[in-house]
């Protein structure tokens, strides 16, 4: 279980947080989780609705863009109006917006996170170990993705998806072979690593059904960069550096597994 402790910001007091995409699914459950753990929503905005800047307490410190990937130049601008840390939880991201994110980084903290479930991070570790360990193994596995979303998910193959491929992949295992996608079935998602072998295979799957485990990593992510210096980070990254930090390091964020 992740516990949330609010910290203060660098510029003093706890974090206030803005959501775009609020009324979408992902967004109003963030709204909820918010609410549940005592952190502050000051702000809000979707396609329709985009309130101006306003000043005070009702300023966010943290945004949470969980709308889609075309609304994230406008988010930018916002965050670099108001001094606030971005992370951004659209899969549909593409060179322009990521541009944008980049841009952002230079002044504040932004996240770029394909996936916010803390299960999702450790399925990304097991991979992650898997290949660094093939090549002692007296059989070079083959591997492939399969991801699974309901039908309302528009783009495919997952950010996820082509998350854990690269993965892999950078870990110089050798080519994920196949990412395959399919549209159907019970919210929320699932995504398969397989290994196969000669005569066995092996399958590292995360299977999601309910958007609650998203809404937490977000207000984990949210928490931790709220006191972060400018930089870019993958969610993976991040959750890297909550879940295993330097035994040298300070720790700069409110995020703790019990």
């Amino acid at each position: 279980m992740v516990t949330i402790t609010p910290q203060h910001h660098r510029s003093g007091g706890p974090p206030r947080l803005g959501v775009v995409g609020a009324a979408g699914r992902l967004g109003a459950r963030v709204v909820q989780e918010c609410d549940r753990h005592g952190l502050a929503v000051v702000w809000t905005a979707t396609r329709t609705s985009w309130p101006t800047r306003q000043d005070g307490d009702a300023v966010p410190t943290v945004v949470v863009d969980a709308s889609r990937g075309d609304v994230l130049p406008r988010t930018a601008d916002y965050c670099r109006s108001v001094g606030a840390a971005l992370l951004v939880c659209a899969s549909d991201i593409g060179p322009a917006q990521r541009r944008a994110a980049a841009d952002l980084s230079t002044e504040v903290p932004v996240v770029l996170a394909a996936n916010l479930s803390i299960v999702n991070w450790l399925q990304h570790q097991l991979v992650r170990t898997a290949a660094a360990l093939s090549a002692r193994l007296p059989e070079v596995p083959e591997t492939s993705v399969l991801e699974r979303h309901t039908t309302a998910k528009r783009d495919r193959p997952s950010a996820t998806a082509r998350s854990l491929a690269g993965v892999w992949e950078t870990a110089g295992a050798g080519r994920t072979h196949e990412i395959a996608s399919y549209r159907a079935g019970l919210p929320v998602s699932e995504h398969r690593f397989a290994l196969g072998f000669a005569h066995e295979t092996l399958t590292i799957t995360h299977d999601v059904r309910d958007l609650g485990p998203a809404a937490l990593g977000a207000l984990t992510a949210a928490t931790w960069i709220h006191r972060g210096a400018p930089r870019l980070w993958t969610g993976t990254e991040l959750f890297d550096e909550i879940l295993l930090p330097d035994s040298s390091a300070t720790p700069r964020g409110s995020a703790s597994v019990t």
